[in-house]
């Protein structure tokens, strides 16, 4: 066997045993499985109060990781999703009313308070509600023309 060889295969066993060394994450991640680019916000109600959060610039091919935390632990069972394209479109059919800015934000409200996003100078929009079946962690994947 030549030296090169053995370097190759030395360089290779090396970075195979980086990567097996990784340790899984509990979380909730959104995939963009598309050529697109999204922005995305996510709420969740913890104790009892609700926020939204937003953006996070999710580009084609590529996750985002909004919540880091276990759901499990923080007893997020629904997750709630809206994202849009660059020029403001929707990506899903949601039919949860919660309120996004135009810029970087987070809104919070308590449970017996109604939204009123456009009092309160906010954009109101429908989220998508995500079961994550109390999961750890949870991905979503933005697919091309199947939201």
């Amino acid at each position: 066997m030549g030296s090169w060889v053995k370097k190759l295969a030395a360089t290779f066993a090396c970075f195979s045993s980086f990567s097996a060394a990784e340790p899984a994450f509990a979380e909730f991640k959104v995939c963009n499985q598309s050529v697109g680019v999204y922005n995305v916000s996510v709420g969740a109600e913890i104790g009892q109060r609700f926020s939204t959060e937003g953006w996070w610039v999710m580009p084609a091919n590529s996750c985002i990781i909004p919540i880091k935390e276990e759901l499990d632990q923080l007893k997020l069972r629904y997750v709630y999703v809206y994202a849009e394209t660059v020029t403001g479109e929707s990506v899903f059919q949601g039919n949860w009313d919660m309120c996004v800015d135009t810029k970087r934000f987070r809104i919070e409200k308590t449970e017996a308070e109604p939204w009123n996003c456009w009092v309160r100078g906010f954009k109101a929009v429908k989220f998508l509600e995500v079961d994550t079946n109390q999961a750890k962690s949870w991905t979503l994947f933005v697919r091309p023309g199947k939201n």
